[in-house]
């Protein structure tokens, strides 16, 4: 145990070489302080990945119409597979395996969407009502698309807070009617969407209405779904019967990666964990390569403090010092320099990530950068020991000086 009497000793050992105590505690901090600017950053990268995949559910699976590139049963590739209403009822069918279905058209053409003298352009959508799960979309106001709306091919629309600020400015939007396409469309909600400004210019209808007003009572742009599980072993089995599927209904070879595309949110979603256990394995390499260097350090700085105090260990040694005693206070002086090192690394780290995570703007790859302080601590509680235990090879060859060689030296 150190006492006040020996950390006022130790203190006063320190002090008695400012800049070398200086230096070699500047490595130990500046090591943590690195290994917790490398943890927030990794954060903020993970953050950034994990939502560039999350604006849209994380178990769902996309698809897409697409054109044939392998010859099968007679004919030729470079023929265009298109979705339909049927694709979309087999895959109801499908149920529990998958848990929501979306079935999407948007409307073609060039045309503007209009309230009384304001218009402008926006994607108009024609989804069902699963579509709101499939795009992790809230609700600002109002309601969502029904059922209801898309059997009874209603002209209802949800607009995103975009379309809401351009067409309607401060006033109400919800019960007003909408000009698209030369058709009248009564807003009956507005929604909101994590994926920022891209994924808030929908205008949602139902897609009843869509295929009646693009003359395709059928055909459909994209497929969707969510498996229940989110495992993505159930995703990948789930894709190749849906692949399978649709092969046998639009009559295209099933290993034809090109007639149906297929987007998997599942396996991308687990390829970026993957990812991230490498970065984070590397991120904790680097870090602890710097910490060790600053650890090595100390372990040399106290040998050389012993060789200067040779006399001074010997003439303790003689007056009745006990070799633990010499231990400790060497160890001791150790233990604090690497301590106040290592807290200030600390605690400088953690103020720079907190700082960048208020001032810095919103980037597309790096969100939220931090630090788990749990983490933090015990890195800094590893370290401290370390340096500790880096000052026990020089307390050792203290506590080992002969008195009577030691009182010789000069």
């Amino acid at each position: 145990m150190l006492d006040a009497d020996a950390l006022a000793e130790i203190w006063a050992t320190l002090a008695r070489h400012k800049l070398r105590t200086t230096l070699t505690a500047l490595s130990v901090a500046w090591g943590v302080f690195v290994l917790i600017l490398l943890l927030g950053a990794g954060a903020g990268l993970e953050h950034g990945a994990v939502d560039s995949i999350g604006h849209d559910a994380v178990s769902s699976v996309w698809i897409s119409e697409g054109v044939t590139s392998i010859p099968f049963a007679g004919q030729g590739p470079g023929r265009r597979i298109k979705l339909q209403n049927a694709d979309y009822e087999a895959i109801m069918k499908m149920r529990p395996d998958v848990d929501y279905v979306d079935a999407e058209l948007n409307l073609m053409g060039d045309f503007a969407v209009r309230y009384r003298s304001r218009r402008s352009n926006f994607i108009v959508r024609g989804a069902v009502p699963d579509v709101r799960v499939l795009e992790n979309a809230g609700l600002r106001a109002g309601r969502f698309l029904d059922d209801d709306d898309v059997r009874e091919r209603r002209k209802v629309a949800v607009i995103g807070p975009l379309a809401a600020d351009v067409l309607f400015g401060k006033g109400p939007a919800i019960g007003e009617y909408i000009q698209i396409r030369g058709s009248s469309f009564r807003v009956v909600g507005i929604y909101d969407d994590p994926g920022g400004e891209d994924e808030q210019r929908f205008i949602y209808v139902p897609v009843s209405v869509v295929q009646l007003l693009d003359g395709s009572s059928s055909f459909l742009q994209f497929l969707a779904f969510t498996v229940t599980d989110a495992d993505p072993v159930d995703g990948d089995r789930l894709v190749t019967e849906v692949r399978h599927m649709l092969a046998s209904r639009h009559h295209f070879d099933s290993e034809d990666p090109r007639a149906a595309r297929i987007y998997n949110s599942l396996e991308l979603a687990g390829k970026v964990r993957r990812m991230f256990v490498w970065i984070r394995a590397f991120v904790w390499l680097v870090g602890i390569g710097t910490l060790l260097a600053g650890i090595v350090g100390v372990s040399n700085i106290m040998l050389i403090s012993v060789k200067e105090r040779t006399k001074e260990i010997g003439l303790r040694k003689a007056i009745g010092a006990r070799p633990a005693a010499i231990v400790r206070m060497i160890v001791g002086e150790s233990l604090v320099m690497t301590a106040v090192a290592g807290y200030l690394g600390l605690a400088g780290g953690i103020g720079v990530i907190a700082l960048a995570a208020r001032v810095l703007p919103p980037m597309k790859y790096l969100r939220e950068p931090s630090v788990d302080f749990h983490v933090a601590l015990g890195a800094t509680l590893v370290i401290v020991i370390s340096g500790t235990l880096a000052g026990l090879f020089p307390a050792r060859q203290a506590a080992a000086i002969q008195p009577i060689e030691a009182l010789r030296s000069e």
